[in-house]
């Protein structure tokens, strides 16, 4: 058979054996610059998504404690492994994108090691000439969004003058009788606190610049972005940037502002 096919050149591509398994095809997609690139704005745009799925849950903040808990309460009871099942692929999606997003970035440092003389002439944006380092700010204010909120590490929640207790010890009472965490205390503890606000106000700016560049650059590595098509894709980038911002903004000074009152429920 071999001899049929004749011999193969030596500047030519390998021969691969076919082969039943997917790992050894996985990770030749990873290892090459095209594959990682592909995989890269894939992720990205599933944690965009998630994002603005995060968004419109947490809104429910201004229908009041009912609403925001019962959501919670839904997300974390009701649905069962399958939340898990949810969190384990947001956690392996947000991974596999820091990293391969940073090798890429190091390959590309190790292939030219002189830096460009002169900045002005090379034709791109702040944001996207900011994007390793927007994600990496990104990235750390997500550890320290996972500590606020989710193992209730960073501060305590005022429940009476005077006693100060963990977030995860706050319990709301559902109008059907069912005690539930309280969300909407802990959401309202945390963005009544000054220095929190301004440093997720920061982080929201950081992650519109990161999104700026980053859904359009999706797009464009998808192979969706053409000439016909860049204006749109463009205005899509900037919406979509420029709507988790807003939202994320409306939140944290909606809630400093009073828009969503304390309800001083005790654990």
């Amino acid at each position: 058979m071999s001899s049929a096919a004749g011999p193969r050149h030596p500047k030519g591509p390998p021969r691969i054996e076919p082969t039943g398994r997917a790992l050894p095809y996985l990770s030749a997609l990873l290892d090459s610059s095209v594959g990682a690139k592909l995989v890269v704005a894939l992720t990205g745009l599933g944690l965009v998504l998630f994002t603005a799925f995060h968004l419109v849950g947490n809104l429910k903040v201004f229908q009041g404690p009912a609403a925001i808990n019962g959501y919670a309460y839904f997300l974390t009871h009701d649905l069962g492994i399958l939340i898990w099942v949810a969190r384990a692929g947001l956690l392996g999606l947000f991974a596999l994108h820091v990293f391969l997003a940073l090798r890429l970035h190091s390959r590309t440092a190790a292939a030219r090691p002189v830096p460009y003389r002169y900045h002005a002439t090379v034709r791109a944006s702040a944001a996207s000439r900011s994007m390793v380092l927007s994600g990496v700010v990104v990235g750390l204010f997500v550890l320290f969004h996972l500590a606020h909120y989710t193992f209730g590490a960073v501060k305590g929640a005022e429940v009476e003058p005077g006693r100060v207790v963990n977030y995860l010890d706050l319990k709301y009472r559902m109008p059907s009788g069912v005690e539930v965490h309280d969300v909407y205390s802990m959401v309202v503890a945390g963005f009544t606190t000054p220095w929190v606000v301004a440093l997720y106000a920061a982080a929201q700016v950081v992650l519109f610049v990161h999104l700026l560049h980053g859904v359009q650059s999706s797009f464009q590595t998808l192979g969706l972005k053409n000439r016909r098509f860049a204006p749109a894709i463009r205005a899509l980038g900037f919406l979509v940037a420029f709507g988790i911002l807003a939202g994320n903004l409306l939140i944290v000074f909606g809630v400093l502002a009073g828009w969503a009152p304390p309800i001083h429920k005790s654990a």
